[in-house]
Parts: C-alpha cells; structure tokens; sequence
C-alpha cells in the first residue's frame, strides 16, 4: 500500500529538526483556532472585514463537513492504529479520515486568497505544511491529507459563493475589490 511506505518514509525521518517544527505546525493548526483569530482580526479592519468573515464562515462550514458529518460516516482508522509508528504527539481519539486540521487549514487559506492572491499564496504555504504535518506524525493517511486539502478548498469557495450570493454585505463584492 503506497499510502503506508510514505508514513514509513515520514516516521524514518523522525529525529531530526522537524520534528519541533512539524509538532508546532499541527498545534497551531488545532481546532482552526489560528484562523479563527485571524478572520477576527480582519474583521477589525474595513479594508479586510470581507475576507475575515469569510475565513471564519469558511472554516465553519469545512469543520461542519469534515469532522461532523463525514468521520463519523467514514469510520477510518488512523495509521497508528494499523501499523507501530514512533508517535510524536498524543494520539488523537477521532477517526481518520478526512483531515480536520488540513480541512481548516486549506478553508482558511482559500478564502484569503479568493480575496486576496499575495496573502493567499502564503496562507496556502501554512496549509500545505500543515497538511504535511498530520503525515510526518502519522496521525493522518496521505488520502486523508488529500481529502482535507480538497473538502476545505470546496467549502471556502461554497462559503463566498454563498455569502455573496445571500448577505447583503457580499453581494457587492466585486473583482475591482480585491486586495493585494
């Protein structure tokens, strides 16, 4: 199984200096906290209030699907569970499949750049690495990484369809206000 020789590949890495940076990527990514804070503080300001909301909605909606709806349904174990990996994190008790942090993390981050391409290319940075994090500590199946990645791509651009389709405040939204 090719998913499995890629988390051998990650656990034979573990020891070295990414595993400090791989732990603090996954925990700032935790409970889309990150991104909770930061649409907040985008909503302080008028020039970023659209994109701030629409990170939060959009983080919203992907943890809606993501770790309400499609876990329980899915019932995935995680690879820890299959195969012995060297855990560098507690366990986590919930299903596998797909990513919550990678769904948060690609919901967020698409939302910022569906606003804003400079600032979007960055945040997709965050949610890769986050993405890659889950794997490298083998908490995650590459496919549940892939999942996330596409489940959160899918609710930011449902969230801003949605809002600018429905709330008045979006409605006008339009390419001329896109920031940069």
């Amino acid at each position: 199984m090719w998913e499995l020789n890629v988390l051998h590949w990650f656990d034979s890495i573990h020891g070295t200096v990414l595993d400090p940076a791989m732990v603090g990527i996954t925990y700032s990514a935790t409970s889309g906290l990150i991104w909770f804070v930061l649409g907040f503080l985008m909503t302080c300001s008028p020039r970023w209030r659209r994109c701030g909301a629409s990170v939060i909605v959009s983080v919203v909606v992907a943890y809606i699907l993501a770790d309400i709806m499609i876990k329980p349904l899915v019932c995935r174990d995680r690879p820890f569970a299959v195969e012995d990996f060297d855990l560098l994190i507690s366990a986590p008790d919930t299903w596998s499949f797909p990513s919550g942090h990678t769904a948060s993390a690609f919901a967020g981050a698409t939302a910022i750049l569906i606003h804003s391409r400079r600032w979007g290319c960055v945040a997709m940075l965050y949610a890769t690495l986050v993405g890659i994090s889950r794997m490298y500590l083998c908490v995650h199946w590459p496919t549940d990484v892939i999942a996330g990645a596409a489940l959160g791509i899918a609710a930011a651009f449902l969230a801003v369809w949605v809002m600018s389709r429905w709330v008045p405040f979006f409605r006008e939204m339009d390419r001329g206000d896109a920031l940069v």
